[in-house]
Parts: structure tokens; sequence; C-alpha cells
């Protein structure tokens, strides 16, 4: 045990004095820090947008709220009057865009996920919104060129670089030096000297990565004391991943092989793990479960939408009414209630084809599940953004809120166009309600 502690203490003046070792540490603390402002940077311009959109919203409810309170004895008040209380002309310009805002988790910025390609809010008016969700942009090109370079990024890809680097010359170090031989003098086994070499590496390596997630709270603003059970599952997650990258350099390292080898191994090991193994795992769940394209369903939500304009309008109230029975008032050739109840159906089907969509997903995601542990660097990944609802579940999530929001404006809103009455006061309340909440 004497010659153990010897060890250590040894070990620890070997580390401090190490300029390499010095500089591979600030270079990848640098990188840490970096990930968390630019993840911070990221978020807060997140937040400024979902602002100024609830900010626009409001002011245009303010200023209908306005209009409601002209003189309609005036003819030039008329228009704006009806705009206001009118269901099927609510709205300044057009139809009044209703904005639903995600709730961004605290840490969404340590873990940015895949933010980058699904929007914080969505924009929408009260019809057709199949047609207004399911036709953007698939994705942002450039995004998905470049990357996020948050915390996330620098722990599942940096993290095992720096593990590789301080391991891969604890046993090499000793036999190239030409002390093995007198080390293996001494009444102590060799896997000893070994750990002993070896747990200085992994307090740097635990103590860089916990120093790393505390300074992640704090530049976050996220309260440890109020939070201390997220920080657990970050570290827990963050040990875990850091603990087998030891393990691995471990194996490496009892392989006793020379320092130029061992860093091969090692730096063999990080490619196919964190590069090879995800991309593989990706054409084999490819192969099983092709993933669905999803320009299909967007082109043919826009073929239906095309095909509404020349449907016959007895047709179209014929299904709308078989579904809205409260809503029949035996009128079949009125434009504006034809109009609604075409989009109406247009959602409907939509729904379908999503439905279809997000089924064949699901089935891909299953077997993704089953072998995602061949992949380990995607895994933790995977982990760290559903800790931060910052992965696709969470998405989808947010945009069951919009759809039951705008059910919601619907259930509001259909009653009064179909019998053709105007907004009351109180129903404008309740929009400006839904509009605060």
């Amino acid at each position: 045990m004497k010659t153990l502690f010897h060890v250590l203490q040894f070990e620890w003046k070997t580390l401090k004095r190490s300029r390499s070792l010095g500089v591979l540490l600030w270079v990848f603390l640098g990188a840490g820090v970096y990930g968390i402002y630019f993840g911070k940077f990221e978020i807060d311009e997140q937040r400024i947008r979902i602002a100024e959109v609830e900010e626009f919203e409001k002011q245009q409810f303010d200023s209908l709220m306005l209009r409601t309170k002209l003189d309609t004895t005036i003819s030039a008040n008329t228009q704006k009057y009806n705009s206001a209380t009118m269901p099927s002309r609510f709205g300044l310009k057009g139809p009044f865009v209703y904005y639903v805002s995600k709730d961004l988790h605290p840490l969404a910025g340590l873990c940015l996920g895949q933010i980058d390609l699904f929007p914080a809010y969505y924009g929408f008016h009260i019809q057709a919104l199949a047609k207004q969700l399911g036709t953007n942009e698939l994705a942002n090109p450039m995004k998905l060129l470049a990357g996020n370079f948050d915390l996330s990024y620098v722990i599942v890809f940096l993290l095992p670089l720096v593990i590789v680097a301080l391991f891969y010359t604890v046993y090499a170090s000793e036999k190239e030096s030409g002390t093995l031989s007198l080390l293996r003098s001494e009444p102590i086994a060799l896997g000893m000297v070994l750990l002993g070499k070896g747990l200085p590496r992994v307090l740097v390596i635990l103590g860089l990565v916990t120093f790393l997630l505390a300074l992640g709270f704090v530049i976050h603003g996220v309260s440890l004391a109020d939070h201390f059970g997220l920080f657990f599952r970050w570290l827990w997650i963050i040990y875990g991943y850091s603990l087998l990258w030891i393990l691995f350099m471990g194996i490496v390292v009892w392989l006793r092989q020379g320092s130029a080898l061992s860093a091969i191994l090692g730096l063999g090991g990080w490619l196919i793990f964190t590069v090879i193994a995800p991309a593989l795992l990706n054409l084999f769940v490819s192969a099983q479960e092709p993933l669905p394209n999803r320009a299909e369903m967007i082109h043919a939500v826009r073929n239906l939408n095309d095909k509404n304009w020349n449907t016959p309008k007895s047709f179209v109230f014929d299904r709308f009414y078989a579904d809205h029975p409260a809503l029949n008032q035996g009128d079949t050739s009125d434009f504006i209630k034809w109009y609604y109840a075409s989009f109406t159906l247009l959602d409907k089907e939509a729904n379908r084809l999503k439905g279809t969509f997000e089924a064949q997903v699901k089935q891909r995601n299953e077997l993704l599940e089953k072998w995602k542990w061949l992949a380990p660097a995607a895994w933790v990944h995977e982990k760290l953004s559903r800790t931060c609802g910052t992965d696709r579940r969470g998405h989808m999530a947010f945009l069951q809120e919009v759809h039951a929001f705008h059910e919601d404006l619907k259930s509001l809103y259909y009653p009064k166009i179909f019998n053709e009455q105007r907004f009351t006061m109180e129903d404008l309340k309740k929009l400006e309600e839904r509009i605060t909440l």
C-alpha cells in the first residue's frame, strides 16, 4: 500500500509537470466553454424570436380590439369593424395568425439536439393547419452541414480523444523509458502500478467534466440547488460515458503494447465507435426499415390543396356535415362555409397521411432502439437531448400542443362561421386568454 501511495504521488507530480498534457486539457476546457456559450447564444436567439412573435401577436390583437370600439355609423369604419367581429374576416390584412411557442428547457443550450431542424414556434391561421405546418422546408442544409458545437458535442466527440491521449502511455511510458524492470523488482503487482498511474487520470477526467457541467449550469442561469436532480442525471450520463472509454483504454493498456500501437488502437476505437458504428447502424436500420419519404407526403398535401378548388361544393358539404352534424344548417352554396369545410377535410386527409408516416418512423425507431448499444456516442447524445427536450420526441409533443390549440380555436370559430354570427366581446376575451396563455 505504501508503494501504491508513492506511485500515486509521483504520477500526480508527473501530470502537473507535463506541458503537453496541460495544453491538451486547456484546449479541451476552451472547447467546452465555447460550446457552452455557443449553445447559450443559439437558445437566446430562439427566445428573442419567440418574444418578438408573441409581442407581434399581442399588438395585432390589441389593434383589432380597438376596431370593435369604432363608430360604425361612419362608412369608412364598417370594414374595420367587420374585420374585428366577423370570424371569417378576423384579422388586419388577412386571416389572423396565431403563434404557439415551445417552452425551451433551461438546459437546451447545453444539448441543442434537433432544435436547429425544428422550429421553436409555429404561426398559423384557423384553416388548413396541415398545409401550413406540413409544406415547409425539410431542414436547413447549412445547419445540417455545420452541426452544433455545444457542450454535448464536446463531451460525446472530444472527451474520448482526451481519454485516449491521457491513457495510451500508462504502460508504454514505463516500458520505453526503461523503468519497467525496476518496478517489477518491487514487491508490488504490475496491475497495482498501472492502477496507481491510471487513477489520477480518472480523477482529472471526472473533475474536468464536472467543472464544465457546473459552469454550463451557471452560464445558462440554472440554479444547481433547484435543479440538482437534472444536474445528477447529466453527471450520471457523462460519468458513465467517460468510464466506458476509460475501460476501453484500460483494455488497450492491458495489452502491454508500445505507445505508437496503443495510440493507434485508441484512435481506431474512437473512429469506430463515434463515426463508423453510427453510420453502419443507420445503414442497417435503413435497409430493414427504410425511412419514409417525407417529401412525398408534403407533395401529397400540396396536391390535396390544389384539388380542393376543383371539388364540387355539394361533395365537400356532404363529407363535412357527416363529420360535424351540429354545424349543418342545410346551406350547401355559401362560399365562406365551403372554404372552411374544404380545408377541414384537407386537414383530415393530411393527418391520415401523417399518421402513416409517423407509424413507419416509429417502427424504424423501435428497431434502432434494439441496436443502439453498438453506437455509444449516438446513444449518449440521444440521452442528453432527451433530458433537455431537444430530441424528436420533444418536438412531436410540441406538435401535439399545436394541434390541440388549433382544435380549441376551431371550437370557437366554426359555430360562429356556420351559424353566421359575429364574435361577441366574451368571445374576443376568450381569444385573448388563449393568446396570453
